[in-house]
């Protein structure tokens, strides 16, 4: 009955946040393209940020709220498919109740409901590798348990990082296409981010992986030239300056592997506490790796190896005017303020200035 109650919760809860967010954000659309842009994004950044928060708590509760009969003899996979299902559930739900009517006309629930399952994927297997790799590989290294936990944990942020997203991709969860790009003499794959609304204009880049996510907002409703160019300057961003990126990464990969340890500490005589741990150090790991691969928006600039000024402003003039926003180095503003000013001083409009 527990399990039950947390699963229609994850179903629910969705709906109830949206509808009056809706009400409360959406409830006076300006006619002008570039408020009502303005609106909309304001929607987003709000239930994005929701949904991140409630995603993990969906998670760890779903872990600590696992029927124990689910899978008998098998407590930590019982509680890991729960979890799963759980996240999964949420994110699904999430990704419905705060479509707007102009989603809603553009995509099918079905493929709506598709692409979310495509993205929980993500949480769903990194959480699945960190339980295998914590309760499965951790006990049986030949070495003393405090330095096998360390180690168990290090192997956690590499599946979590590395091995997670290249398994969604070889499965064919996240799809790949034939095409690659070339940027400095490096040959790069494309992906598909698989959003659940068809207006993102997102490109990102895994530089540990040489391969670059482009969604359908800019696969589908931007000319492939124009989409190619945002694909070379986030590429180009990504290789360079690489001393500052990895001063990031050394302070977050240590302390990804200290939230590991302490999950596995502290879930070490109870499955379910173990996959609520682990379920909150992959949230830690995720949004850590975010940071570190993220280039602070007043550093953006396109003296490295990509497009020149002028291409990138003409490309961002033929962005889609409804959530037109490219967010290249996994940035939530379309631009820094300074990459803006300099294309407005050449006699460009990239759209609404971005704010601080």
């Amino acid at each position: 009955m527990r399990s039950l109650l947390v699963l229609a919760a994850c179903i629910v809860v969705p709906w109830m946040t949206c509808g009056p967010l809706k009400l409360l954000l959406l409830r006076k659309m300006p006619r002008d393209a570039a408020a009502r842009d303005r609106v909309l994004g304001g929607f987003r950044r709000v239930t994005l940020a929701l949904s991140l928060v409630a995603l993990v708590s969906a998670t760890a509760v779903g872990a600590l709220a696992t029927d124990p009969d689910l899978f008998p003899g098998w407590p930590t996979v019982a509680a890991w498919f729960f979890s799963s299902l759980c996240a999964t559930t949420f994110w699904v739900a999430m990704a419905l109740s705060q479509r707007t009517p102009e989603e809603v006309e553009a995509m099918s629930s079905w493929e709506a409901f598709g692409r979310a399952v495509q993205t929980s994927a993500l949480w769903v297997i990194a959480t699945g590798v960190s339980v295998a790799l914590a309760a499965g590989v951790g006990p049986t290294l030949p070495l003393p348990p405090a330095v096998n936990t360390m180690v168990c944990a290090v192997l956690c942020v590499i599946g979590v990082v590395v091995l997670s997203p290249w398994l969604l991709m070889v499965l064919g969860i996240w799809r790949v296409f034939g095409a690659r790009i070339e940027v400095d003499g490096i040959s790069w794959r494309l992906a598909h981010l698989p959003a659940a609304t068809p207006f993102l204009t997102h490109v990102a880049a895994l530089p540990w992986l040489r391969t670059v996510l482009v969604s359908d907002g800019l696969l589908k409703r931007v000319p492939e030239r124009h989409w190619k160019t945002l694909v070379h300057f986030e590429v180009g961003d990504a290789t360079a300056s690489r001393l500052d990126r990895a001063q990031r990464w050394v302070v977050s990969i240590p302390l990804s592997v200290l939230v590991f340890v302490a999950a596995d500490v502290v879930g070490s005589d109870d499955p379910k506490k173990l996959v609520a741990g682990l379920s909150l150090a992959v949230a830690f790991t995720l949004g850590a790796t975010w940071i570190a691969n993220r280039q602070p928006a007043s550093a953006l600039s396109v003296d490295h190896a990509g497009p020149s000024l002028q291409d990138l402003a003409q490309t961002l003039r033929h962005l889609p005017p409804s959530y037109g926003q490219a967010m290249p180095r996994t940035s939530h503003k379309a631009l820094g303020s300074a990459l803006y000013d300099r294309l407005f001083a050449l006699g460009h409009d990239p759209g609404p200035r971005p704010r601080k």
